[in-house]
C-alpha cells in the first residue's frame, strides 16, 4: 500500500513550523516524503514510521542549524525548536499518513492503536473525523474529552466542533 503523500504537502505541513527559508535550503521536505511514500502496513507500523520521520527531521535539522535548532520563520522571527516542538512537528506530519488512510477496520484497529501509545493529536483528529462510526457513543464522548484535555485549544478548535451531534463530523483541518 503505497502512501499518495506528496511533496507539497509535506512543505504546507512543516512551513508553518520551519520557514520557507530554511526548507528551501535543505531536502528535507523530499527526504520525508519519501520515507512517507515507502511506509507499507506489512513492513512498518505507524511508530515505526514516527521515529523514522522523527530522526530524519531532527538530524536534518541539528545539521541545518549547527546544532543550535535556531531558525527563522517567514515573519523574520526567530524560534529555537524544543523537544515538544520535534514532536508536535512529527505528529503534524505522520497526520498526512493518516489523512490517506480509507476508513475501514483494519485502518481502524492500527490507527487507534497508535493513538492509545503514542501522544499523537493527528491521530485522535482523524480518528474523530472519519472513524466516528467504529465507535460507540461513550467511547466517542471520550475520545472528544481527551482531546480538549491534553491539548490547547489552539491545536484543535479548527476541527473539533461544539457540540457533537451523532451525524459525522465535517472533514478538514
Amino acid at each position: 500500500m503505497a502512501i499518495p503523500v506528496d511533496v507539497q504537502a509535506v512543505e504546507r505541513v512543516l512551513r508553518p513550523w520551519l520557514g520557507s527559508m530554511l526548507l528551501s535550503a535543505m531536502p528535507l521536505v523530499g527526504d520525508i516524503a519519501d520515507i512517507m511514500r515507502e511506509y507499507a502496513p506489512y513492513k512498518q507500523t505507524f511508530a515505526q514510521l514516527k521515529e523514522a520521520v522523527e530522526h530524519v527531521l531532527f538530524t536534518d535539522l541539528s545539521h541545518a542549524t549547527g546544532g543550535g535548532m535556531c531558525i527563522v520563520l517567514d515573519d523574520y522571527s526567530t524560534r529555537r525548536l524544543k523537544l515538544k516542538d520535534m514532536q508536535s512537528i512529527t505528529d503534524d506530519v505522520m497526520g498526512l499518513v493518516f489523512d490517506s488512510l480509507n476508513p475501514f477496520s483494519a485502518n481502524f484497529v492500527r490507527l487507534n492503536d497508535y493513538a492509545l501509545h503514542e501522544e499523537s493529536l493527528s491521530a485522535l483528529r482523524v480518528l474523530y473525523q472519519k472513524y466516528h462510526a467504529f465507535f460507540t457513543e461513550e467511547q466517542f464522548t471520550f475520545l472528544v474529552q481527551m482531546i480538549r484535555k491534553i491539548y490547547p485549544p489552539e491545536r484543535y478548535e479548527a476541527w473539533l466542533k461544539e457540540p457533537h451531534s451523532s451525524a459525522a463530523p465535517a472533514e478538514g483541518r
